[in-house]
């Protein structure tokens, strides 16, 4: 299975917006996320409810929100949100 990675124009703004030090983690916690999904810095972990959705962490306040699908012999990986929990699990 080949696993490919997107993101949505929300979570590309959301990524520019951070400060210059969360931009940094959220980065490398990608790079990992890429390299090691399983890395336990990383505390992937299925979001309760729903059935394509996990979260990674980048620090203790900031997670990544991303749907994994499968398609043929393809896992995509889209990089839906990124902020703060409220911001994450109660968006606007």
């Amino acid at each position: 299975m080949t696993r490919r990675f997107r993101s949505t124009r929300k979570f590309d703004k959301q990524f520019k917006q951070l400060d210059s030090k969360t931009n940094k983690q959220a980065a490398k916690a990608i790079k990992l996320f890429i390299s090691d999904p399983s890395h336990p810095s990383l505390r992937y972990k299925k979001i309760q409810g729903t059935s394509n959705f996990f979260e990674i962490s980048v620090n203790m306040s900031i997670r990544i929100i991303i749907e994994v699908i499968s398609e043929e012999n393809d896992q995509i990986n889209t990089l839906y949100i990124i902020g703060n929990h409220e911001e994450v699990f109660h968006p606007e």
